[in-house]
């Protein structure tokens, strides 16, 4: 009870402090009058009965200050007073604080709109229940340490029952696969999972339910995006029939429109037994997930796999014998191609905050010398040193608050422009946005900026010598001055190596964007097709039909070449493996068999995408599924398979589709970057899609066109509607596929750019304030200079050398700095190396131009002072 009436006391001391003054004043005042009266009873005369009771009283002011302090509410007031007062100094120089505000608010906006995708992306745990119990597994090679996050089907025979886990998974397909809905085709994302994947992720489907064993392979459950779009709403889709590979496949539940797992997911389907599937333990095409058990550790559940694959390579040489598994948190595993990106652009806008930060600081030293007369008066009525730093550090907290402020409006537009140029491959972007962890973070930011700004100029100006600066004479002790030229050279430094980064990025992004892709992505329409088949005669008219297709839509009215294929560079669909040389490898599937990329293709595919016939022949119409087995490989597979010979005529065999016939090689040609610019060229082996159907009912057709080729999208959808309404289909151009396949280049490209670009901006800034400054602060001795007859070309290149002293000074600095962030972004270059010389060379030239930029005014007006004004003020 004494605490509560304390705390009671103190907030009513703090709320209603007129009324409780004016209280302690009347009561202090009741004391006085009685001591008074008790005095003139005594026989003291009035003066001498007021005299003597303020003297035992010990003196009214001291006690009330007394009564105040034991309330503990006297530093809060102090604190208001300081802000009041650091309020009305701001408002009194409207351009200092505009400058200062907006420097600040830059930066904490910039920090906080990319803090918000970091925290959503890397941060903040998947939107699942126990979400860190959620584990992805894959298989991680030990003689190289390359990892993929897939099984093989006997992996997960192998690995379902172990007790490290309380539910195991997995899933595959993926992406977007042709489903038809009352006889229309349309792509969907679309994944079959086990009823155990409803476990992993134990979600309650908003309507309906999940499918459970007993439902065999008949139902399906839909997400609320794709149940909306297709039947109008959620609830009209329980018992609607999709068809996927012409099964028919029952909706018996909607998920709610939060749940993605896996990614993107609109259709789950019902994974066939393991034992139907888990045959080839070569084959990595499932995904696995899992939740640990209770009690067990991801170390623990590391450990367990670890121990289980060395069993496996014992147990199987010719398959697992340099491999193991790895078990990784489900969130690491979405956001690992992204994470270093992130963290890149983080470090680089909190760079352009700190450099914010020093020209704020720079600002506040420059005002402190125009207030140092009145620090010295404060000083002089008895204020102490830690009384006015503490003054001018609230008037940085008000900077920075309100710079905050602004920062916090400009994140929130910043997050929104973040999302839409943020690559498709991001992860969770869904999930960004401005809550209250970002806001804490900009409130921090801002706390930590007003400490980082404002002490150092604080401490300085609190250093005046009141007696000298009284008198006239000093302002700020030397220190200022060297400080302020600490900062600019750090600032120069700073912006020096964050636009050496930028630059390596921006070289590396050109070299990306011009390399020789081995084919032309220019005007060429792709259309995506699925159509549905199940057994091998379905298969094989549904390649006929599409190869037939292809040789159709050349004649179209503004096509010049068309072709069909399965694994088209930047796309969805491909295969890769290894492959047998007839007379070179053992006639068996196992170790250290060469590998190389499958692509399926139809006759006119290479003419229609450019990509060059070096040797040989071209497939033809007669390569047929009843004709003799063909292929044609790239140029590197011929040099390195091949080296000094003629591969024309020599015979492979591979298990795109577990096909034991051999291929006659009839031809060479050019080899590509298959899956972005960013890839080297690999061996590729092409085959007819004929001869190989089973992969051939989803494949990419592809349009050379002599028009914009959005222009024949109406004229193809057409054609396809009418001869096939069942075939899935969707249109882009090749020119976009490739530009999406390097959308995280771009942006981080784009926006390390940004960042060096406002870097350079600051600090142009800072070395002008430090010029202007050192010019206004030697009016009197230019003047003077002038006067005994320097000329003024002299001034000129006296405040210019200043310059150039600091730039010196921080671009020495900046060069260290600039080999630290090269070794950081040198996974992430292409054709460029970290210490490019011409990225150094223009990062120097541009520096030193803007530093000379910023010098020129203020040594321009050095050279004009007139030498009778600057005189009389001396």
């Amino acid at each position: 009870m004494r605490l509560v009436r304390i705390l009671r006391l103190r907030l009513r001391s703090l709320l209603r402090q007129t009324r409780v003054d004016h209280e302690l004043n009347a009561e202090l005042q009741f004391h006085l009058q009685k001591q008074i009266q008790e005095n003139l009873a005594s026989g003291m005369t009035p003066a001498d009965a007021r005299a003597h009771a303020l003297r035992s009283l010990g003196g009214v002011a001291q006690i009330a200050e007394e009564c105040r302090d034991t309330r503990r509410v006297t530093l809060l007031h102090d604190l208001a007073r300081d802000g009041r007062y650091a309020w009305r100094m701001l408002a009194r120089n409207p351009l200092f604080t505009l400058v200062a505000v907006a420097t600040l608010a830059l930066g904490i906006g910039a920090t906080t709109a990319i803090f918000s995708v970091v925290d959503a992306v890397l941060i903040q745990p998947l939107q699942y229940p126990e979400a860190a119990r959620i584990v992805s597994l894959g298989t991680r090679w030990t003689d190289t340490g390359r990892e993929t996050p897939r099984l093989t089907g006997p992996d997960l025979l192998d690995l379902q029952n172990s007790r490290a886990f309380d539910a195991f998974s997995w899933y595959d397909w993926g992406g977007e696969v042709g489903i038809q809905v009352a006889g229309t085709g349309r792509f969907a994302g679309a994944y079959r999972v086990p009823p155990s994947f409803f476990r992993v992720f134990p979600v309650e489907p908003s309507d309906g339910r999940t499918f459970t064993a007993n439902d065999g392979e008949q139902a399906a459950v839909v997400a609320a995006g794709f149940a909306g779009r297709v039947f109008g709403s959620p609830e009209r889709a329980l018992g609607r029939t999709v068809s996927v590979e012409d099964h028919a496949y029952q909706i018996v539940g909607v998920l709610p429109r939060d749940f993605a797992a896996p990614r993107n997911a609109d259709v789950w389907l019902p994974m066939p037994p393991l034992p139907a599937i888990a045959g080839n333990r070569t084959a990595f095409n499932f995904q696995a997930v899992a939740r640990l058990a209770p009690g067990v550790s991801l170390r623990q559940a590391q450990a367990e796999m670890t121990l289980l694959g060395t069993r496996l390579a014992r147990a199987f040489p010719d398959s697992n014998r340099e491999r193991t598994f790895s078990v990784v948190p489900l969130r690491d595993r979405l956001v690992a191609p992204v994470r270093s990106t992130l963290y890149l652009l983080l470090g680089a806008v909190l760079l352009v905050l700190v450099i914010a930060c020093v020209n704020v600081a720079n600002l506040l030293l420059a005002r402190a010398t125009t207030r140092s007369h009145e620090i010295a008066l404060r000083a002089v009525l008895g204020a102490g040193r830690w009384r006015i730093i503490r003054q001018l550090v609230a008037e940085s907290l008000l900077l920075a608050v309100i710079g905050g402020a602004l920062g916090l409006v400009l994140a929130y537009a910043g997050t929104a422009v973040l999302t839409r140029l943020a690559p498709d491959n991001l992860p969770r972007l869904g999930e960004v946005r401005v809550d209250w962890r970002v806001l804490v973070f900009a409130g921090a930011c801002s706390v930590l900026a007003s400490l980082a700004f404002g002490l150092a100029p604080a401490w300085q100006a609190s250093r005046v010598d009141a007696r000298e600066r009284m008198a006239g004479r000093g302002v700020l002790p030397g220190r200022s001055s060297r400080l302020r030229n600490l900062l600019v050279a750090g600032e120069i430094a700073l912006s020096f190596a964050l636009a050496v980064g930028g630059g390596l990025l921006f070289r590396s992004f050109v070299m990306l964007t011009t390399a020789d892709l081995g084919y032309r992505q220019q005007s060429v329409l792709v259309l995506t097709a699925h159509r549905p088949a199940t057994e091998l005669q379905q298969y094989v008219q549904v390649a006929r039909f599409f190869s037939r297709l292809g040789s159709d839509f050349s004649t179209l009215p503004g096509v010049n070449a068309a072709g069909v294929t399965f694994g088209l560079p930047t796309g969805p669909y491909g295969s890769n493996g290894s492959y047998i040389v007839e007379g070179r490898h053992p006639e068996s599937w196992g170790q250290h068999l060469p590998h190389a990329g499958f692509g399926l293709t139809s006759p006119g595919y290479f003419a229609a995408l450019g990509i060059p016939l070096i040797s040989g022949r071209d497939f033809t119409d007669h390569d047929q599924y009843d004709a003799p087995f063909v292929a044609i490989v790239s140029r590197t597979l011929a040099r390195e398979t091949f080296p000094g010979e003629d591969p024309i005529g020599k015979r492979v065999r591979c298990g795109l589709d577990a096909s034991d016939t051999w291929m006659t090689i009839v031809g060479v040609v050019g080899d590509v970057r298959q899956d972005s610019p960013g890839s080297p060229p690999e061996p590729q082996l092409y085959m007819p899609l004929e001869q190989h159907p089973y992969h051939a009912n989803q494949v990419q057709i592809v349009l050379r066109t002599a028009v914009p080729p959005a222009s024949l999208i109406p004229a193809v959808r057409r054609r396809m509607r009418d001869l096939t309404p069942e075939t899935a289909v969707s249109f882009t151009t090749l020119e976009d596929m490739v530009t999406a396949s390097i959308g995280t280049p771009r942006f981080r490209t784009l926006l390390v750019a940004v960042f060096a670009g406002l870097a350079l901006l600051l600090s142009m800034a800072g070395v002008y304030g430090v010029m202007a400054y050192l010019t206004a602060q030697r009016t009197n001795e230019f003047g003077l200079r002038i006067a005994l007859g320097a000329q003024r070309r002299e001034l000129f290149s006296l405040v210019l050398g200043r310059a150039g002293s600091l730039a010196v000074l921080g671009l020495a600095a900046g060069v260290l700095l600039s080999l630290a962030i090269g070794h950081l972004v040198a996974s992430m270059l292409f054709g460029v190396e970290p210490l490019d010389m011409i990225t150094y060379a223009g990062t120097l030239a541009l520096l030193a131009a803007v530093v000379l930029a910023a010098a020129v005014v203020p040594a321009w007006q050095a050279a004009r002072i007139d030498p009778i004004s600057a005189l009389r003020r001396e």
